[in-house]
């Protein structure tokens, strides 16, 4: 089969885990051994950042000029059986070989007023469309298939539910001078709690910052958190709330992490703290059952069906709500304990190999 990806979106460092599905699950893909040809279209700001391989081919498409065309022309010169686009809407729409997108939520159905009316209006005008004219859509978890049928009306064989995986670096062997480093380079505290996502509305992060003041201000107990992420939409408001709060005592932002060094901020952390409104899987959820550190986080979207019973869950809405629950799991090592030992289990459900392996199984049975 010779299969060609839409890569084009692909900006390194700042698409939060849909740049980790794409790139392990390419990387599991094309390393399956199973006689598949890849052909990447690429742009400027990111063909580097991918490996050309005895089955992989490269291709960069000029950020001038008419790209669509130039697509629709290595399409047919080069005979793909397969188009596939990863990160949302089928690109060429009107590409005339068997497709597959992936599409990993509908937040804009459920919380439009998250996005400006540019964003909202492109994706109303392309999810839908796109999920009626490919032949397959791939989505990451059985949350997600569920809304996108209740809200496109696709036929149920048409959407698949295929989970993620942490990222490699996970599953590497702990290395105690670069656990030091990083330890040293962010000068990270004794204990904190950890909480990894770009400031996008839905991530939430008020909530855990209004929690933490009441903590503060009611209760005398102080969490240190850490952060990482790119700055997005909600981020001025966030900014705002801490200073305002005068909280930056016990918050430290680091901004972008090198993907080699996540791990050790898991690692060091009590917890991880993940209060998304709404999730189409949720990458840090696993990291975290990976590292063997517990969690607390919201009951919505997926990330129910990701933790199972190893997560302390509260109400994303209720500030409160997240107080006790924080507070909890950072005075109680006994509940720690017993989170990290579920996690252990619950992380078995996940594995690149499994994903990559069912994602093919699609691309196959669409190609046929």
């Amino acid at each position: 089969m010779r299969v060609g990806i839409n890569l084009m979106s692909v900006i390194p460092g700042k698409i939060g885990g849909m740049e980790q599905y794409v790139r392990n699950l390419l990387a599991y893909s094309m390393n399956a051994g199973d006689g598949h040809q890849w052909f990447l279209f690429l742009s400027s700001h990111n063909f580097h950042t991918f490996e050309a391989q005895k089955n992989v081919r490269k291709f960069m498409v000029p950020d001038h000029g008419n790209a669509h065309a130039m697509l629709h022309f290595w399409i047919n010169s080069l005979q793909l059986n397969l188009w596939f686009c990863p990160l949302l809407v089928l690109n060429p729409a009107d590409v005339t070989i068997p497709s597959v997108i992936n599409i990993p939520d509908i937040q804009h159905e459920y919380y439009p007023e998250f996005f400006d009316a540019h964003s909202l209006r492109w994706r109303l005008d392309n999810y839908k469309s796109s999920a009626e004219r490919c032949s397959a859509v791939l989505t990451l978890s059985e949350f997600s298939k569920q809304t996108i049928l209740q809200k496109f009306g696709l036929p149920p064989h048409k959407v698949h539910a295929i989970h993620l995986d942490a990222s490699r670096e996970f599953s590497l062997p702990h290395n105690e001078a670069l656990n030091q480093q990083v330890i040293q380079k962010y000068k990270l505290p004794s204990e904190y709690g950890f909480f990894p996502a770009n400031t996008w509305h839905h991530k939430n992060h008020l909530n855990v910052f209004k929690a933490l003041v009441t903590l503060r201000d009611k209760h005398q107990i102080r969490i240190p958190m850490v952060f990482t992420g790119f700055a997005q939409e909600a981020h001025q408001n966030v900014m705002n709330y801490i200073t305002n709060n005068q909280l930056w005592d016990q918050v430290k932002w680091l901004h972008y992490v090198p993907q080699e060094e996540m791990p050790y901020l898991y690692r060091n952390a009590q917890f991880l703290c993940f209060p998304s409104l709404f999730e189409g899987f949720g990458i840090p959820l696993v990291e975290a059952m990976k590292s063997n550190i517990p969690i607390v986080c919201s009951n919505a979207g997926s990330i129910p069906e990701v933790v199972g019973d190893a997560a302390l869950t509260f109400d994303p809405n209720i500030s409160d709500d997240i107080a006790v629950k924080l507070a909890h799991i950072y005075l109680t090592p006994e509940a720690r304990a017993d989170l990290v030992a579920k996690g252990i289990h619950q992380a078995k459900h996940f594995s690149w190999e499994k994903c990559a392996r069912e994602t093919l199984a699609v691309f196959s049975s669409v190609a046929r």
